[in-house]
């Protein structure tokens, strides 16, 4: 029997129905199931509802027909509450649908709506969001407790080696010092945070500079504008658009908005392989599964020999440096009508 009344989300109609038999994960004629319907909305009776589900034994991790999950739909539609209940209730946010979209996806969404006001007035915690979506647990307490590693020492170990390297040696792709590392940024989630900056406290600055990285990577020259290029093709219809990678998808999802990507660059004029190794630090730090990169760093040096604790720790720190970059140098979009003209 499935719950016609989850339609109107009278929860004592559900109660009722429950305690006689309903199943709360029976997929209807329309391929969903009640708790499908019930997430999309964030009432006082949803949510009664909700919960009331969940306490009969309703799966936060039904798929509709076309493989959505209760947390799918809860972040397309902004319900925090609702998100919320699903992930401490076994949601998985790892879980993709029919089109290989998980709800990592909607990391941005969930970003979007969780820093509104209300999220700021209800005094929750984001760092709840954060830990289920991926993150590493270093980044997840610093994001938590604004505690930040102290790795100035290891910073200063990394450039040493580098900025005098070994003549001797054969180092990937020489010894020129023409390399920097690069972030590109979702400013629907910055939301020009560096002018928002001076009213937000230095936590929440943090957590949402976090939240708007999408890719990091290290280049030369003109090297972060490639995937812009690339993603211009795409946007001209020069190409199919069957085979996206996540980061031109992304770019692309940005610039439907009429907004641009962010392309900060940082820790510049070094060597090739102290690029690289910032760049594993960084993406350790944050977790392959919360960026577009497809593959994880390389490390060079005596960087190399450190246990993965002390690189995410580098890395965290390393991301704080490159905010207090963004914050001075302030938010830069690029769009498609900027990229035609280079």
């Amino acid at each position: 029997m499935f719950l016609p009344h989850i339609y109107h989300c009278l929860d004592r109609s559900v109660q009722l129905l429950l305690s006689q038999g309903a199943r709360p994960d029976l997929v209807s004629s329309k391929g969903v199931a009640a708790i499908h319907l019930a997430v999309g909305k964030e009432t006082e009776k949803n949510i009664r509802c909700l919960k009331i589900m969940l306490q009969h034994g309703a799966d936060p991790n039904i798929r509709s027909a076309e493989g959505l999950t209760p947390l799918h739909v809860a972040a397309l539609w902004g319900c925090y509450q609702n998100l919320k209940l699903l992930l401490l209730n076994g949601g998985n946010p790892n879980i993709h649908d029919n089109v290989t979209i998980s709800i990592i996806f909607t990391r941005y969404h969930l970003v979007l709506f969780a820093y509104e006001e209300s999220f700021h007035n209800e005094k929750l915690n984001i760092i709840l969001v954060f830990s289920y979506l991926g993150y590493s647990p270093e980044l997840c307490l610093a994001l938590r407790t604004f505690k930040l590693p102290n790795c100035q020492s290891d910073e200063q170990s990394l450039c040493l080696q580098f900025d005098q390297p070994d003549q001797n040696r054969k180092w990937r792709e020489g010894i020129i010092k023409s390399s920097f590392n690069y972030l590109l940024l979702d400013p629907r989630v910055t939301k020009n945070l560096p002018f928002r900056s001076h009213t937000m406290t230095p936590q929440e600055c943090f957590q949402t500079f976090i939240s708007a990285i999408f890719y990091v990577g290290k280049g030369k020259r003109s090297r972060p504008y490639s995937h812009l290029y690339e993603a211009l093709e795409y946007y001209k219809g020069d190409k199919s658009a069957k085979r996206l990678c996540p980061k031109v998808q992304h770019i692309l999802q940005v610039w439907s908005t009429g907004q641009g990507v962010i392309s900060l660059h940082c820790f510049q004029n070094v060597i090739p392989v102290e690029a690289y190794t910032r760049e594993a630090c960084m993406v350790e730090a944050i977790g392959l599964k919360m960026l577009t990169n497809q593959k994880r760093g390389d490390f060079y040096g005596v960087v190399s020999n450190w246990q993965s604790k002390r690189k995410r720790e580098l890395g965290i720190h390393l991301l704080y440096r490159a905010m207090q970059i963004f914050l001075a140098e302030g938010e830069r979009q690029l769009r498609p009508a900027d990229i035609r003209q280079r």
